[in-house]
């Protein structure tokens, strides 16, 4: 059962709200349990990923026709990110993920809105965390996605709050049933071809079948814990990350954890939106005096080291 009063309990009636809303089961759910617990000062905002055809232009139409049924403002964006991802060389969920985030911080200059709603829930989580893990991320990866975070996009800074975190998706359907509410249903969930859907539809699946369904709470209940150790170690690597220039010894004196989440840190500060091991690494073979003094970053950026410090040198997109 979905108590929403505890859910919102951080939200204020009367500051004004982003809701990402794609039609789908979660965002309608999140829409409607808002209202249902007196928030009004909500703004629609759907994106047009022009992945489906005709299906994206009716999960469109739905969305607009759902605003306007609730007498709530409404903004539109599209874009064709497969030809983004083509262009720019990222895989469909990375272009996705930017344009879509683009959008929001667009609204939330015109609207002067700070913070966006998303509703991603307990069974996205999992997935999210079996995924980083798989690719071998850090603890940052494995705290999945925070109930509440900060994106800077385009100078725009957005609080980012996923209320529905703990609630899962069989729980948000049956609230919509129940209230006879309609929602629109994502045919692209069903593909079995993006890694995430094999994940969601044929491993998950086999996973509750052999040991039963009480792993989703452990990778959760996990992610909790290592989200509130990965604020912490977040806290102690701010201050440096926010410079534009790192110093070689100050770096080398800290214990390597802290030296990589510093460097992580201070990469996605100065914008670069996909850090992983990797890269991180890179840079921190720079501490080696006996190695090279430049290495290379994604979009024709560059780490340098010169004079006992650390800088970058960013090309024209990151």
């Amino acid at each position: 059962m979905v108590h929403s009063a505890s859910i919102f309990n951080n939200l204020s009636h009367d500051e004004s709200l982003l809701i990402g809303l794609s039609g789908g089961t979660d965002s309608v759910a999140l829409l409607h349990l808002l209202l249902e617990q007196g928030h009004r000062n909500l703004i629609l905002c759907h994106f047009n990923h022009q992945l489906r055809g005709t299906e994206s232009d009716t999960d469109e139409i739905f969305v607009k026709n759902l605003a306007t049924s609730l007498q709530l403002p409404f903004e539109l964006g599209t874009e064709d990110v497969q030809a983004r991802a083509m262009r720019e060389k990222l895989s469909l969920e990375t272009a996705a993920r930017e344009a879509r985030y683009e959008f929001f911080a667009t609204v939330a200059r015109k609207r002067d809105v700070k913070i966006l709603l998303l509703a991603h829930h307990a069974d996205d989580q999992v997935e999210t965390c079996f995924l980083h893990f798989l690719r071998g991320t850090g603890s940052a990866g494995l705290a999945g996605m925070l109930p509440v975070s900060q994106r800077t996009i385009d100078g725009i800074k957005l609080t980012i709050v996923r209320p529905l975190l703990s609630i899962l998706k069989k729980e948000l359907v049956t609230y919509l049933i129940k209230n006879k509410i309609s929602w629109q249903e994502d045919g692209s969930n069903e593909s079995h071809l993006p890694t995430r859907n094999r994940l969601r539809h044929r491993l998950l699946p086999l996973l509750d079948e052999l040991i039963g369904t009480s792993y989703r709470n452990a990778i959760t209940r996990t992610a909790t814990i290592l989200a509130a150790e990965d604020e912490y170690l977040e806290s102690l690597a701010a201050p440096q990350a926010a410079q534009d220039q790192l110093s070689t010894r100050e770096l080398a004196t800290v214990p390597l954890a802290l030296q990589r989440r510093i460097v992580h840190a201070w990469l996605r500060h100065h914008g670069f939106s996909d850090v992983g091991f990797e890269e991180v690494e890179r840079v921190l073979s720079l501490l080696n005096l006996d190695g090279p003094a430049k290495v290379n970053l994604p979009s024709n950026a560059h780490a340098r080291r010169r004079s006992g410090c650390l800088f970058l040198e960013i090309g024209k997109k990151i």
